[in-house]
């Protein structure tokens, strides 16, 4: 906490005294005094990037929103202080929100394909796996649009994150179903499908404890030399717009989406970043997923029981196989989703 905030958060406090709002002043009080706190010493780690620091403006505007709810407070207002007294600490504090992770935590919806946000129920997330036809074939990864995440490591994989709004959970399914469909059409002309994941599997990919890196560059030139295990960027027509790297300190933990938080000042192409992820990282190659998304790609047109036979139920999870031979095993709120999609 700056000292610039500690002095606007005390005229907020005395402020409020004035008007006899003292409980207003006594959270300012303990926050001020929580705040001059001596850190923990720990561990230099010299590849971990320090959190930003807070623009100015939008500390003053937060300012003046707190402010306004001690008006509302003092004239006698009900509703006004609390809505003022929200708006203020949210603009203040939307950094922890947004990059320490509280909008981005999510618990899985059972039997679903389906991510819930803990911290707004009516944002939801899925969890789409990047299946190639080869591993040359990385040009339908450059042709995504959207949230992606890379994860290195022995077993390189990346994922398409699908995120809306919706009131109901039906809503939602609807809308990521659509947006999966649209965005499989696209990809199967360049060799890559999906795969979204499964809830349970999802959150276990995603309960990980993370470190951000130190990029050096916004420019996603050192790419292929950072020692990252998770790749988190955003893409727009074509080129990255945000990005952040990722260490993994420990496994487990909440399971929470990575943020591309790392704005871009000068774009690069999204196919440049692929190659030089591509030389550090390497891609998945061709596995029976592919083969059987494949399958179901080219017979989009035909009824679901000339597409795919079931051969039994084990651990939850159901063995499937096209006319081609293609064999696999989906939990059956993937083998809904994939039916869907690919029809």
């Amino acid at each position: 906490m700056g000292w610039f905030l500690r002095i606007l958060a005390a005229l907020v406090g005395i402020f409020a005294f004035g008007l006899g709002a003292w409980p207003v002043s006594l959270i300012v009080l303990i926050y001020l005094v929580y705040s001059l706190r001596r850190p923990r010493a720990a561990p230099l780690r010299q590849e971990v990037l320090p959190r930003p620091h807070r623009a100015r403006g939008r500390l003053v505007l937060g300012g003046v929103l707190l402010l306004l709810s001690v008006i509302a407070l003092g004239a006698g207002g009900t509703l006004s202080p609390l809505v003022f007294l929200v708006a203020g600490l949210a603009v203040v504090f939307w950094p922890i929100l947004r990059i320490g992770g509280l909008t981005s935590l999510v618990v899985p919806v059972k039997d679903s394909v389906l991510l819930r946000s803990k911290a707004f129920p009516f944002r939801w997330y899925t969890v789409a796996e990047v299946k190639l036809e080869s591993r040359d074939q990385t040009r339908g990864i450059t042709a995504m649009d959207g949230r992606l995440l890379v994860f290195a490591g022995r077993a390189p994989s990346a994922f398409l994150i699908v995120a809306v709004c919706a009131l109901r959970y039906g809503q939602a399914e609807e809308r990521v179903i659509r947006d999966l469909q649209s965005c499989s059409r696209m990809l199967s002309q360049r060799g890559a499908h999906l795969l979204p994941l499964d809830s349970a599997d999802a959150v276990r990919r995603l309960s990980l404890t993370l470190d951000r890196l130190n990029m050096g560059t916004v420019d996603l030139e050192g790419v292929a030399s950072l020692p990252f295990d998770v790749f988190a960027l955003r893409a727009r027509e074509g080129v990255v717009v945000s990005h952040r790297a990722f260490r993994v300190s420990a496994q487990g933990g909440p399971a929470s989406i990575p943020a591309s938080d790392l704005s871009v000042p000068r774009p690069p192409l999204l196919a440049e970043v692929v190659e030089k992820i591509g030389e550090k990282n390497g891609w998945p190659g061709p596995d029976e997923y592919s083969t059987f998304l494949a399958a179901m790609d080219a017979s989009r047109a035909e009824p679901l029981a000339d597409k795919i036979r079931t051969k039994g139920e084990e651990g939850g999870k159901v063995t499937v196989e096209t006319p081609g031979g293609a064999e696999v095993r989906l939990t059956r709120a993937q083998l809904r989703a994939v039916a869907r999609i690919y029809r």
